[in-house]
């Protein structure tokens, strides 16, 4: 086991590169649309393409690879990952950016649930739900230090150094778990037709698309923060910076938060009040864009909600199917990035009929979407005899849990 300790810090770090990378892009934007001489508008499609490969990506190799041993895979997917970070700093133009994009999704997509898996394994019993937080923790913590940092690093550098900073590290970590891993076999997983099953339960499909609405909603903003952000930064990219470290610390508060109301109160209710916030910070962002402190309280609540979102909606989906609850988080997890995609996607749309002046239409536009997540939230929630009451793996109701009580085990 003394192989084995330094090892789950190894995966976090990892995790901490594939995070950054997802969401760095955001705060780089402006500086790529210079650098490559086209529209924010087009270089928006940096972030979407990159969210739709992995949320492709996510389940169809996580069957495919199931059977693979685990080092083998991360080692690959670490590789993939460090050869899409060198490729997207030396992308001459738009398009060969987005290929490398590409290539960076998929194999972050093969990293973060291989990772997570093989932390558990090598974990003793008693300690496996903490290595996963570790794990996962690399991913919060990308938010709060990457995200920030690698926008700073383009502000005083160039966007091109972030992502030579980021092969840098998946290199290293390529190595690292090339050398420091114990060779490690799982269980073979379900195949792809087993893991899409779930969503034939109408409340597990209504609960992913309320994942994807709020999510495109917030996105449809996020994607073009620093271009939506420049009246109050003045186009600075290093108080761009912190106003995204005032994003991310906040996010990480939002997702404890969010857990603990989830246990005290229930799922749906936090839930419900988490996706109305952000639905409000959406609606108010053509305001309080338009100077520094009043858009600095707007990333701080933006953050919460958006984060407290997380744990409930977890619980939710373990709630319908505890017997087949890895399956729909990774679901979940897919339509994360899918409204990640589409977020870009319809930002890109907006910015392209409507130039500069379309900036104050993402908000509220955004709001909208979060007003029909509410609606199927609430819509799964009464679908059924009992609203949220879990379904066994084989289909059959199962007891249910008390009020405020975890169903199954904990997502978090």
């Amino acid at each position: 086991m003394r192989r084995v300790v330094p090892v789950v810090p190894l995966l976090a770090v990892g995790a901490f590169a594939i995070g950054t990378d997802t969401f760095v892009v955001a705060g780089v934007l402006p500086e790529v649309a210079r650098t490559l001489r086209v529209s924010v508008a087009s270089a928006g499609w940096v972030s979407t393409v990159f969210a739709l490969a992995y949320a492709v990506a996510a389940p169809v190799l996580g069957a495919l690879t199931g059977r693979l041993e685990r080092r083998t895979v991360l080692a690959i997917s670490l590789v993939g990952f460090t050869l899409g970070n060198v490729a997207s700093a030396l992308a001459p133009d738009l398009p060969l950016l987005l290929l490398a994009r590409v290539l960076t999704a998929v194999s972050a997509a093969l990293y973060v649930p291989a990772a997570s898996a093989s932390a558990a394994a090598l974990a003793p019993p008693e300690r496996r739900g903490r290595a996963m937080a570790v794990v996962l923790g690399g991913l919060s913590a990308a938010t709060v230090v990457g995200v920030p940092f690698g926008t700073w690093v383009a502000a005083d550098l160039q966007w091109r150094v972030t992502f030579w900073l980021l092969a840098a590290v998946g290199a290293a970590c390529a190595v690292a778990v090339a050398v420091g891993l114990p060779a490690l076999r799982l269980p073979s997983g379900p195949g792809l037709a087993v893991r899409l099953a779930p969503v034939r339960e109408t409340r597990v499909g209504l609960a992913v698309l309320t994942t994807a609405l709020f999510m495109t909603g917030g996105y449809l903003a996020l994607t073009y923060v620093g271009a939506l952000l420049a009246p109050a930064t003045d186009g600075d990219g290093t108080v761009l910076a912190v106003l995204l470290l005032v994003f991310g610390v906040p996010a990480v508060a939002g997702t404890v938060l969010g857990g603990r109301a989830t246990d005290r109160w229930g799922a749906l209710p936090v839930l419900l009040v988490a996706v109305a916030g952000l639905a409000v910070v959406l609606a108010t962002l053509p305001l309080t864009r338009q100077a520094l402190v009043p858009a600095g309280l707007a990333m701080a609540v933006w953050g919460v909600t958006a984060m407290a979102t997380q744990p409930a909606q977890q619980h939710r989906l373990f709630a319908i199917a505890p017997g087949s609850g890895p399956l729909l988080l990774s679901l979940n997890s897919s339509a994360t990035f899918v409204g990640i995609a589409l977020g870009g996607f319809l930002g890109n749309r907006l910015l392209r009929h409507g130039g500069v002046d379309a900036l104050d239409l993402l908000g509220p536009v955004g709001a909208a979407l979060c007003v029909l997540a509410l609606c199927t939230a609430l819509l799964g929630a009464r679908t059924g005899n009992r609203p949220d009451r879990p379904v066994g793996a084989a289909g059959e109701p199962a007891r249910p849990a008390p009020d405020g009580a975890a169903t199954g085990a904990s997502p978090r």
